[in-house]
C-alpha cells in the first residue's frame, strides 16, 4: 500500500516537469511562428540539440535579422541569426578574453578605459568575416564594441 502513494507522487512530478518543458517549447514555438517561416526553420536547424532561449528581431546594418539565443549543457552560450529568407547572417559564441587574437584582445582592453569587460563574443558572419564584440559595463551603463581580428574597430562601429 505504501508503493501506491509513491507511484502517484512520482507520476505527479513527472507530469509537472514535462508540462513545464512543453510550455517552454510552446512559448518558443509561438515566437517562431511570428517570424518568416524560412527564418524560423533555419533557426531551428541551427539550434540542433541546443535549447532556444529567446527569439528576437534586430537590425544588422540595414538588414532585419531574426536571432535566437542557444544553450547546451557544458558549452558556452551562443547566438545565431538569419535573414528573412533563412540565410545565415551570423553565429556568435561567448569566448574567454584570453582566447582572442592578440591584436583584437589588446584593442578590447585599451577600449575599456576603466570599464569592466563583461563578455566577449566571437562573431562569424556568413561572409566568413570574423570579429570580436566586447560588452563593457561602466557605472551600470552597458556598451558593445566590435573589433576586427587585426584590432581595428569594425568600420560601422566608429
Amino acid at each position: 500500500m505504501k508503493i501506491l502513494p509513491l507511484l502517484f507522487c512520482a507520476f505527479a512530478l513527472l507530469t509537472l516537469s514535462t508540462g513545464g518543458v512543453r510550455a517552454n517549447d510552446a512559448a518558443v514555438e509561438a515566437k517562431l511562428a511570428k517570424i518568416p517561416p524560412a527564418a524560423a526553420e533555419a533557426l531551428k536547424k541551427l539550434a540542433g540539440t541546443a535549447t532556444i532561449g529567446s527569439v528576437t528581431i534586430e537590425k544588422d546594418g540595414k538588414v532585419t535579422v531574426y536571432e535566437v539565443t542557444l544553450s547546451e549543457a557544458g558549452k558556452p552560450p551562443r547566438e545565431a541569426s538569419v535573414t528573412a529568407d533563412g540565410k545565415l547572417n551570423a553565429e556568435e559564441e561567448t569566448v574567454p578574453l584570453e582566447s582572442v587574437p592578440e591584436a583584437a584582445r589588446k584593442a578590447i582592453e585599451a577600449q575599456a578605459k576603466g570599464a569592466k569587460v563583461e563578455r566577449v563574443q566571437k562573431i562569424k558572419r556568413a561572409s566568413g568575416e570574423l570579429t570580436y564584440e566586447a560588452l563593457y559595463v561602466n557605472k551600470g551603463k552597458k556598451t558593445e564594441v566590435e573589433f576586427l581580428e587585426n584590432g581595428q574597430r569594425k568600420p560601422e562601429e566608429k
